[in-house]
This record gives C-alpha cells, sequence and structure tokens, in this order.
C-alpha cells in the first residue's frame, strides 16, 4: 500500500526544502525580532506570536545556504511546533503544499545527512526533506553548551 507524506516546500537563503505539515502550526508574518546576546548562531533571535515568544532560527549553519538577511519585520515564517517547543522560521518564500508518495522518496541524495534522510524529485528538482526534529535538538544542544559557558565564565570571576 502506497502512502502519502503531507509537506510544505520552501525556499530559505538559496536552497529549497521540504518538511512534514504536520509541523507546521501556521505561515506568519514576523513582527519585531529582538536579538539574543550570546545565543548560537541558529538563533537570529526571538519574536513575539500571540503573547508566546518563539526563537527565530536559522538553517544556515546547518547547511551551505546564504548568509541570512536580518530578519526585518514583515518577513514571512513558517511557525513550527515540534514537541514542546515552538520555532518560527524565517523563509524567502512558500513555494507549495502537497502530498507525495513515500515511493518517491530517495535516501541520501543532495543535501542528505543526519538533518536531511531523503529527498523526492520535484518539478524543479531534488527537493531535501529537512527532518526539523533534528534540527530543533541540535539548536536545543547549541544553546545549553552556550548556557554553560556564559556559567562557566561566570562562575571563573
Amino acid at each position: 500500500m502506497d502512502t502519502e507524506l503531507d509537506v510544505i516546500v520552501f525556499e530559505c537563503g538559496d536552497r529549497r526544502f521540504a518538511l512534514e505539515l504536520h509541523h507546521v502550526q501556521e505561515v506568519i508574518t514576523l513582527a519585531y525580532v529582538t536579538p539574543v546576546p550570546l545565543a548560537p548562531p541558529s538563533v537570529q533571535g526571538a519574536t513575539n506570536v500571540r503573547g508566546r515568544m518563539a526563537p527565530v532560527i536559522t538553517l544556515q549553519p546547518f547547511f551551505a545556504t546564504a548568509s541570512p538577511p536580518a530578519v526585518l519585520p514583515g518577513a514571512s515564517a513558517i511557525l513550527l511546533g515540534v514537541g514542546d517547543a515552538v520555532a518560527a522560521l524565517p523563509v524567502e518564500r512558500v513555494v507549495d503544499v502537497l502530498s507525495v508518495s513515500r515511493r518517491r522518496f530517495e535516501s541520501g541524495g543532495e543535501g542528505s545527512g543526519p538533518l536531511v534522510p531523503g529527498s523526492f524529485r520535484g518539478p524543479a528538482g531534488s527537493v531535501p526533506l529537512l527532518d526539523i526534529e533534528a534540527v530543533i535538538e541540535r539548536i536545543r544542544e547549541a544553546s545549553a553548551e552556550a548556557s554553560r559557558q556564559i556559567n562557566a565564565r561566570s562562575e571563573a570571576r
């Protein structure tokens, strides 16, 4: 039996990615993004989404994408929900929302690795499927390490 995987395809930097639609809460327009001092490079800041603070994340440290521009009010973002985490991922544009046959997915391929388990062929070429859970976990680890370093510096004083 062939099953379908619902995905959202988007452009981030100079790359196109897809991620499973069940992680997407909505596509939003960002308001002001507050810088977060000493945050890891994957965190561009934080934004208020209906009274809840959400980190604004970037894929640039994980992939060979163009450096992310400063996130300005009015930028589009995908609001993600992964477990208990919520994050906003700025995107240049949402390309499509579609159902893809699981048979069309290939392991490996362009950009494959721990954050991209596979890809599928779209009209414009190969589209890497992003494992957003793994991305969020890497950001959590980087944030925890930054916090440890800050605490170690404070204790050394």
